[in-house]
């Protein structure tokens, strides 16, 4: 499978992303979207809100396994990470989400807080953290793409 990247582009994109998770769009979102090229059909995405200086939210979408294994993390950490310089990605995610707290763990990212019940009743919600030194997918100093 072979993956081109791009910016994510709210009026087209906004559908999808919608379609996969139930977040809202803010008005700072931004991201990378993953597209298979036969296709022309989005595969995956890391769509990021709530920038500050150091740090910002992101939000992984794959419907694909085979994206991971095709270069999307390392795209999307280097976009993070390098082009936009920041030191931290912030996640919220329900305590009952096994598949994606153990893929969120892959990544590096660590669990900063709990909120008892927080998600619904009987599910905490949990705030995760993946700090740049401890992201495995990019090069520490150099970007590895260009962006547009």
């Amino acid at each position: 499978m072979k993956i081109d990247y791009r910016l994510f582009h709210g009026p087209s994109d906004w559908g999808w992303v919608q379609q996969q998770v139930g977040i809202l769009r803010c008005e700072d979102t931004t991201g990378i979207m993953a597209i298979d090229p036969e296709t022309n059909e989005t595969v995956g995405a890391c769509i990021l809100d709530n920038w500050l200086e150091n740090s910002v939210q992101g939000h992984f979408i794959m419907t694909d396994s085979r994206v991971a294994k095709n270069g999307a993390l390392e795209f999307c950490f280097d976009y993070i990470f390098n082009n936009c310089g920041k030191k931290r990605i912030y996640g919220f995610m329900a305590g009952d989400n096994l598949k994606g707290l153990k893929f969120s763990e892959y990544l590096g990212f660590e669990v900063k807080a709990r909120f008892d019940e927080g998600f619904k009743d009987g599910v905490d919600y949990l705030l995760l953290e993946l700090k740049r030194e401890n992201c495995k997918f990019i090069g520490q100093d150099e970007k590895v793409a260009d962006y547009g």
